[in-house]
């Protein structure tokens, strides 16, 4: 993956916090914009010649290839528009190509072309091979060995798909013996589009059933010497396939054991018949074939169908010979369901630097029914890398990573729910700076099991490590699973704690001056867990800085226990109920326009809500009748609680009510009801307050 630097000294906006930075921010961030997006792929093809000759091999590939034959370097171009030939010598029996090919992302297309010809014998590059397979892989071979070995038990190297370039812009090359555009796709997805970004690799070519499970598995192993055979008095005998998952078909080919002419000839099936199914249970017939010719294989094309499962049903069968199949494959058409692609270890054009990775800001198109999120990890050596942090679905967030380190990594995930919808990610820029408050932090907690929803006592140990020319921490922020009732704070020597706040999810502490020598920061504190896990991390802020670095998990052993620490603490038992606290703040709101009680913030705390769930919040009137419902949206279990600085809990700008309704005019003076519910799939939970209104 390439990138390129772009240098903006921009003053970054200060992030929500509850404590004020006593001096204005002055750190700056440096941009990096991520480049063309780079692939590279291996592709071998072992095959048989049936005598040692001479011959051509012509070859094409979008981008940059190298091309090996018998484990020799043959050639090598980056121009895709044009087809080159080389003259190679084979042996009898196995003979490889090998070749490494670099996709620039220049929207040009995926994959090669590649032809093979003697005066008697002629290859090509193809999907549909079983004895002679295109095969690719994206990892990096250790040696050559690849050049030459033979990979059809080896699970790295896979089937490849189907690839795509504009033909007609092939100069040189005659285009007679049906050679395919071949492509291996990592991660699923695909770089090569005109109109540019990440998107899901298309599915054409690819068969779909290939070790799926079936009752014939033999059809659909993708292995050609084991076979199926048909006795004449098998009509309607079937091979049934389950995709797994709802996958849009459109066509099924049959391939027919053999090994010349005249055995496809004996062994071939006279007409089969298509059916599928979502269930497994009620079945329509979607394509049926007789009199078959083409004996060899057979390909029924039928109208793209999102099924689950597909049989083949024998229709056809010469009455006097048996009939003899080596493989049944499903194809598909559209995208893949979901695919990722993964970064290379960026340096950021500042190599060996250690860095705080700030935010990242990204652009894609996401239609109904798909989905992207990106995420990150960090390393110093490209070898022991951090864990991948949280998805990310906002288009702009903070970078969550351990913090300093000289290397990042990102990962993007794309999903759609139908092949024929697809979401495309277009750029990513990320902003870091070598403001270093400190060289290491790294935190623990204890107890790390308790009882979910009842007041537990932790202790929080943060470990720090300053260079001399670390600028110091002048506030700490630890994040906490409800708000936190401080008990003890213990400081390292020379530092003064100058003020606390306690948010609904963070406990922020600032110092007097910037602490900048090394020690251990211990507090003990009380809150309550209020989903099944919670990771007590911590962000630490240089002077004047707004730019959080991230401190990392202490990963050493505990010499009581002999576990590793950890800042994760999880539920070993549960304690409360669902939905509570809940409450309006103030009670009444007198909408006036003299900037007083001008709204209300409604507070909550939800427990064992560990995935997002479906809330709503509504206001009416006494008859019942509903005059303002609230965005709220989906919620995690925490505690909403309104912020010391004012504004909405958490960010949440559903729990905050104007006394206004749903047509955005002021409600009358009176009282009215709140009704808080979280709509579980076990049930919903539902609160009822009241708010006075008053002018």
């Amino acid at each position: 993956m390439a990138g390129r630097t772009e240098l903006s000294r921009t003053l970054l906006i200060p992030l929500a916090a509850g404590l004020l930075l006593s001096t204005a921010d002055q750190s700056a961030a440096e941009e990096w914009t991520v480049g063309p997006w780079e692939q590279t792929v291996y592709y071998q093809y072992q095959f048989e010649a049936a005598a040692a000759t001479d011959g051509q091999i012509r070859i094409t590939s979008v981008d940059e290839y190298e091309l090996f034959v018998n484990g020799e370097s043959v050639g090598s171009d980056a121009s895709w528009e044009s087809m080159d030939e080389y003259p190679v010598s084979l042996q009898r029996r196995d003979n490889y190509i090998a070749v490494h090919v670099t996709n620039r992302g220049r929207g040009e297309g995926t994959g090669l072309v590649v032809e093979v010809s003697t005066e008697e014998e002629s290859w090509t590059s193809n999907t549909s091979g079983l004895e002679e397979v295109w095969r690719w892989t994206a990892q990096q071979p250790e040696d050559d060995t690849w050049l030459t070995a033979d990979l059809s038990r080896d699970t790295a190297w896979v089937p490849v798909q189907r690839g795509y370039l504009d033909r007609t812009l092939i100069t040189d090359w005659e285009d007679t013996l049906g050679a395919e555009v071949i492509a291996g796709f990592p991660g699923d997805v695909d770089i090569g589009r005109a109109d540019g970004g990440l998107t899901l690799r298309t599915v054409e070519g690819e068969n779909l059933a290939l070790g799926k499970p079936s009752r014939r598995f033999e059809m659909f192993d993708g292995r050609p010497n084991t076979t199926w055979t048909i006795n004449p008095d098998e009509l309607n005998s079937a091979a049934t396939v389950d995709l797994l998952q709802r996958r849009l078909v459109s066509s099924v080919r049959v391939l027919t054991a053999g090994d010349d002419p005249e055995e496809f000839a004996e062994n071939s099936l006279l007409g089969y018949a298509v059916q599928v199914s979502n269930d497994g249970f009620q079945w329509a017939e979607v394509g049926v074939i007789h009199g078959i010719t083409e004996f060899e294989r057979t390909e029924m094309p039928i109208d793209p169908i999102f099924t689950r499962h597909v049989r083949m049903v024998v229709a056809e069968v010469d009455p006097f010979r048996r009939s003899k199949l080596a493989e049944i494959q499903v194809l598909g058409q559209g995208v893949a369901p979901a695919g990722t692609f993964t970064s290379e270890p960026l340096d950021l054009d500042l190599p060996g630097e250690r860095k705080n990775f700030v935010s990242a800001t990204w652009e894609a198109d996401i239609p109904e029914a798909t989905s992207v999120s990106l995420q990150f990890r960090s390393s110093d050596d490209a070898e022991e890398w951090s864990e991948w942090g949280e998805p990310i679905l906002a288009t702009e967030a903070e970078i969550v990573v351990p913090e300093p380190r000289s290397l990042l990594q990102y990962r993007v995930n794309l999903a759609t729910q139908f092949e024929d919808i697809v979401p495309r990610f277009r750029t990513l820029t990320v902003e870091f700076n070598d403001n270093i408050p400190v060289s290491q932090a790294r935190g623990r907690v204890q107890p790390n099991a308790v009882v979910l929803g009842r007041d537990t006592l932790f202790t929080y140990e943060l470990d720090l490590e300053f260079a001399a020319d670390d600028t110091g921490v002048e506030r700490l922020r630890i994040a906490t699973p409800s708000q936190a009732e401080i008990e003890t704070v213990t400081l390292p020597d020379g530092v003064t704690l100058a003020e606390t706040v306690a948010l609904g999810d963070a406990l922020e502490l600032a110092f007097a001056e910037p602490w900048s020598n090394s020690g251990t920061f211990t507090v003990s504190f009380r809150a309550r867990l209020l989903t099944n896990q919670f990771a007590f991390n911590a962000q630490l802020f240089g002077p004047g800085s707004s730019e959080a670095l991230n401190a990392e998990e202490d990963p050493s052993i505990d010499g009581e226990t002999e576990l590793p620490y950890s800042w994760q603490v999880r539920a070993n038992d549960v304690s409360g109920p669902l939905l509570s606290e809940v409450r309006a703040i103030p009670e009444v709101l007198t909408p006036n326009g003299d900037d007083v009680n001008e709204e209300t913030i409604i507070e909550l705390t939800l427990a064992r809500v560990s995935e997002p769930q479906s809330m709503e919040i509504g206001i009416y009137d006494l008859r019942g009748r509903l005059v303002r419902e609230l965005p709220v949206g989906r919620l995690t279990g925490g505690q909403y609680i309104r912020p010391p600085g004012g504004g909405a809990p958490a960010g949440e700008t559903g729990l905050v009510w104007d006394g206004t309704d749903s047509g955005g005019q002021l409600v009358p003076p009176g009282l009215y009801l709140l009704r808080v519910s979280a709509l579980l799939g076990r049930g919903d939970e539902t609160v009822v307050r009241t708010i006075a209104v008053a002018y």
